[in-house]
């Protein structure tokens, strides 16, 4: 699946972002430091279905009309890209399999019998990786359903496009962040979910996707009573200790003054918003920096920030 792994080579400059409403394309300079050209289709509100482990089906003619008409207007189509794929797609469970055999085919044999009682399907179904997480022989596992994930590929892969790297948008985001010695929670605020990700070491090990209230105070609340949540599960399960900074990615100003107002009543817990500098991404009306940011973010080669 490649949704935490960094890959050796460069990712492609190249890459997308499928959305509850639009298919966004975005490519980067040569320095994969900016994106030098955005480009948007929409697609209808009800393209894909969510169940119980992320995505449960798409509408492969609605996906394959959006990605034509997107493509029609590039001087050539790529042909490869990275996919940035919405947090609701994909589930996560941290795992105490024990030692895992060294060959990587056997360990995820392994993973897969001790998934056998979490998940409502086969977990031949699902397509997965897995990496530490914090001691004790700990995994975070990613995984999603994979009939439906193949189904989107193949809508690429037949307009000519092969996707080399599949990432959750909140762990494409991870790539903005500077680098730090300091454990680090990243809170990302869409419209209608909350996505988490802890990180220590520079590395994932947990990841949590909320929806969120529909009433604004409630969501404000709701958001707040999960970072506190989240934070004792990672200091008691993931052995962070110290000090943890809080990026916080929203254009929700109520939302930022809540958290930080949060903050002030927790124990060496700091607050900063992320922002890419200058220039990163193009300037455009009612864009949606979540988005544009997470396509910077899936092939960053350059300072954070």
């Amino acid at each position: 699946m490649n949704v935490l792994t960094l890959l050796r080579t460069p990712p492609p400059v190249h890459a997308f972002a499928p959305g509850d409403d639009e298919l966004v394309y975005g490519r980067l300079n040569g320095r994969r430091n900016a994106l030098v050209r955005v480009e948007r289709a929409p697609l209808p509100s009800d393209w894909f279905r969510l169940g119980p482990i992320g995505l449960l089906q798409v509408d492969r003619q609605e996906l394959s009309g959006s990605l034509s008409a997107l493509t029609r207007r590039l001087d050539k189509v790529p042909k490869q890209a990275g996919l940035v794929i919405p947090n609701a797609w994909i589930r996560s469970v941290v795992l105490e399999p024990g030692e895992l055999p060294q060959p990587r085919d056997e360990a995820e044999e392994v993973v897969r019998w001790r998934l056998k009682k979490l998940l409502p399907c086969r977990p031949e179904d699902v397509r997965l990786d897995f990496i530490p997480s914090g001691e004790e022989g700990r995994i975070l596992v990613v995984l999603a359903l994979e009939r439906p994930l193949a189904t989107v590929e193949e809508v690429f892969t037949a307009a000519g496009v092969h996707i080399g790297r599949i990432e959750p948008a909140a762990v494409a985001l991870t790539a903005l962040l500077p680098a730090s010695a300091t454990p680090v929670v990243l809170a990302v605020v869409e419209e209608r979910a909350l996505a988490l990700v802890v990180l220590a070491g520079g590395k994932p090990v947990l990841l949590r996707h909320k929806p969120l209230p529909a009433d604004a105070r409630r969501a404000e609340l709701f958001i707040t009573r999960e970072l506190t949540r989240t934070l004792a599960h990672a200091r008691e399960q993931v052995k962070l200790i110290g000090p943890v900074v809080v990026w916080l990615v929203s254009a929700d100003g109520e939302a930022v003054a809540e958290v930080e107002r949060w903050a002030d009543g927790e124990t060496n817990v700091v607050v900063n918003r992320l922002a890419v500098g200058a220039g990163r991404v193009p300037v455009e009306v009612g864009s949606r920096d979540v988005s544009l940011w997470s396509l910077l973010g899936t092939a960053w080669g350059g300072e954070a920030r």
